[in-house]
């Protein structure tokens, strides 16, 4: 027999041994998923509110009106009292107005607005012939329920030069 030659052992290894080698491969990368679509935003129907007015036969009348709702003014004024403003659903902060003649009344009100609701600003006043003519009180009613909407708030008059 034959004995091989020592060359052609060694080709013989390196192909056999060449073959048991691995590569190392990097690992896959995971795609990030695609981010989801925002949610829709779902407007409610707003709320409205309006002012009140008591009549006087002697002297001006009682009003009572919004005058901007979070920091935005509405400008309706005293002669759109009666005109419903539009509120979005929510806490909303409600700048209130008192007028008659020369007395004047500024508050603050925190309104939670149900969507669709009716509201209304109330007041109780001693701003009367003869009368003190100190405070004003104010709170919102449900106008569907006659129930408060809010607690009472009680600001002071203040006299102007000018009659409103």
């Amino acid at each position: 027999m034959r004995r091989p030659a020592p060359p052609l052992l060694l080709i013989l290894a390196l192909l056999a041994l060449a073959g048991c080698t691995t590569t190392q491969t990097a690992p896959a990368v995971a795609e990030a998923p695609a981010p989801l679509p925002p949610p829709p935003v779902i407007e409610l129907p707003p709320a409205s509110i309006t002012g009140s007015e008591e009549t006087s036969t002697m002297l001006d009348n009682f009003t009572t009106f919004i005058a901007a709702i979070d920091g935005a003014p509405v400008s309706a004024g005293r002669e759109g009292w009666l005109t419903p403003v539009s509120l979005q659903a929510g806490l909303r902060r409600l700048k209130v107005v008192f007028v008659r003649g020369v007395f004047t009344g500024l508050a603050e009100l925190q309104l939670n607005a149900l969507s669709e609701h009716a509201y209304q600003l109330r007041f109780a006043t001693d701003a009367q012939f003869l009368g003190n003519n100190s405070y004003c009180e104010f709170w919102i009613v449900d106008t569907a329920t006659g129930q408060p909407a809010t607690g009472r708030v009680r600001a002071a008059l203040q006299r102007s030069e000018t009659a409103k």
